[in-house]
């Protein structure tokens, strides 16, 4: 059910007719307890640790769950399976997806390529952009909905999505910011944002 709505969203992007899906259940469905111990012998508790969160976590008494600890190792074995050539995520994802060039490796696979793209922000102003905190403006939206979330964002989070979310230019984004600075009336400059967003 999931995967249909993130076909009609990937779908405004790719062109499907060129995309293989593939669901990981493949793989894991049929895979025996001793594969599994296998792949976890291709990584230490020391390294799997050493991912952001879970260190900041430990320092505050907070748990780590083992399945937690699990998931960049299955994550890793995606990566083997589908012969990744690159992968893409956020900076939470950084950990994990070089997990997986690391099991690559240790398979005798050329190792993918990552690109860690920055976060946007959401309708809220501080949290990532998240569907599960509701602060999201969903790219299948109507366009009356996408325009109207775009000018409700808060003033300073336009330079920010001009930036990630359009096709615009670095120097026409330093224009944009010099406009700005100049006192012109962040409403207007937030209409052509909600207009670049929504058109595109």
């Amino acid at each position: 059910e999931n995967m249909k709505t993130y076909r009609e969203q990937v779908g405004k992007i790719l062109d499907l007719k060129n995309v293989e899906v593939r669901y990981n259940g493949e793989w894991f469905d049929a895979m025996s307890p001793i594969e599994l111990l296998q792949i976890a012998s291709q990584f230490t508790v020391q390294r799997i640790l050493e991912r952001d969160d879970f260190e900041k976590r430990l320092r505050s008494g907070q748990e780590v769950w083992l399945h937690e600890v699990m998931y960049p190792l299955l994550q890793a074995y995606d990566s083997v399976i589908a012969r990744a050539d690159v992968e893409l995520g956020g900076p939470d994802q950084l950990f994990n997806l070089l997990a997986g060039r690391a099991l690559q490796e240790k398979r005798g696979q050329r190792p993918q390529d990552i690109l860690v793209t920055e976060y946007i922000v959401g309708l809220d102003g501080s949290k990532k952009m998240s569907k599960s905190l509701g602060n999201y403006i969903g790219i299948a939206e109507s366009p009356t909905n996408m325009f109207g979330k775009v000018m409700s964002l808060s003033d300073d989070l336009i330079i920010p999505y001009f930036k990630l979310a359009t096709h615009r230019s670095e120097e026409e984004i330093e224009e944009i910011g010099r406009r700005i600075q100049k006192g012109e009336n962040p409403r207007d400059i937030k209409i052509e944002l909600a207009s670049s967003i929504t058109a595109l």
